[in-house]
């Protein structure tokens, strides 16, 4: 079989960039495969002659000081302009680092926030009050708020959305769906549900729970990917590579393929919202 027509445009919106010994070696970060920096030039060998047009970096985690990460990127950038944009890290329901907001705001490649739950004890910890007021703050700042949360965590990212009808909320990996079970009905209804809130958009992007991951299953990935195209519509689905965390799972290219050969049928102009279009509308890059 014959490798799908690339799109003719891409802006990534979903890397990392980091120094090793600026972030601790825990999680998904403890993988062997990045235990070195991950820079630019890494970045861009990785899609080396594909159409990617720019990109958005994403915090690393939460235990970073997001204006600190802020200006490190800004320096990447600054001979780069490939790097469009930022979504930093804040931990919104602290009112105490919410107050960093308005300096994260006023860094220019600053695009919106994201604040990651995944590992949290509590599954709807995304949707306490406290956190709840820092998503609202968002909305008021003009920044877009973004989830990195597991299927069973849904719930609570539903009704945040419910809550925070001004803020744009970006969802991280289609929810983190337990890739090679299926069916997943409870996760297919919740995401089902979550699209049904227009203030929210969906990354299709790589899936990793943990560092000993197998290979993606690409078999296993297919209806997940239709899934979230069907409940969203082509409109609020955006492509993302979760590079290098995707490098533990599946090469670039062969994300990319993956995803071109899940997708429902679609004109050029869907493709295009999808890979590119949707990205730069949501954030402004």
């Amino acid at each position: 079989m014959s490798a799908p027509a690339l799109p003719a445009s891409i802006v990534d919106s979903h890397f990392h960039l980091f120094r090793r010994a600026d972030v601790p070696n825990a999680g998904l970060l403890s993988a062997g495969e990045l235990q070195r920096d991950f820079l630019w030039p890494d970045f861009e060998a990785a899609w080396h002659g594909l159409p990617v047009k720019g990109g958005l970096m994403v915090q690393v985690r939460d235990e970073i000081d997001g204006v600190a990460e802020a200006a490190f990127v800004t320096s990447v950038a600054i001979p780069e302009p490939r790097l469009r944009g930022l979504v930093a890290g804040n931990l919104l329901e602290d009112p105490a680092r919410r107050g960093e907001l308005a300096l994260l705001r006023e860094v220019r490649l600053v695009r919106g926030i994201r604040r990651g739950t995944q590992f949290h004890p509590d599954p709807g910890y995304v949707a306490r009050p406290p956190m709840i007021d820092g998503f609202r703050e968002l909305g008021r700042l003009g920044l877009v708020g973004e989830v990195c949360v597991k299927h069973f965590q849904l719930e609570g990212v539903v009704e945040l959305a419910k809550e925070c009808r001004e803020t744009t909320i970006v969802l991280d990996h289609l929810g983190k769906p337990e890739v090679g079970r299926q069916p997943q009905p409870v996760w297919e209804a919740e995401l089902a549900e979550l699209a049904e809130r227009p203030n929210v958009r969906c990354k299709v992007s790589v899936v990793v729970q943990t560092p000993e991951d197998p290979p993606l299953d690409p078999a296993a990935m297919a209806p997940i990917i239709r899934h979230a195209v069907r409940v969203f519509g082509w409109e609020r689905v955006i492509f993302g590579s979760n590079w290098p965390v995707s490098t533990t799972v599946i090469g670039y290219r062969d994300w990319l393929d993956l995803v071109l050969e899940s997708l429902p049928p679609g004109s050029p102009e869907q493709l295009d919202a999808l890979f590119a279009g949707n990205a730069v509308r949501t954030w402004r890059l």
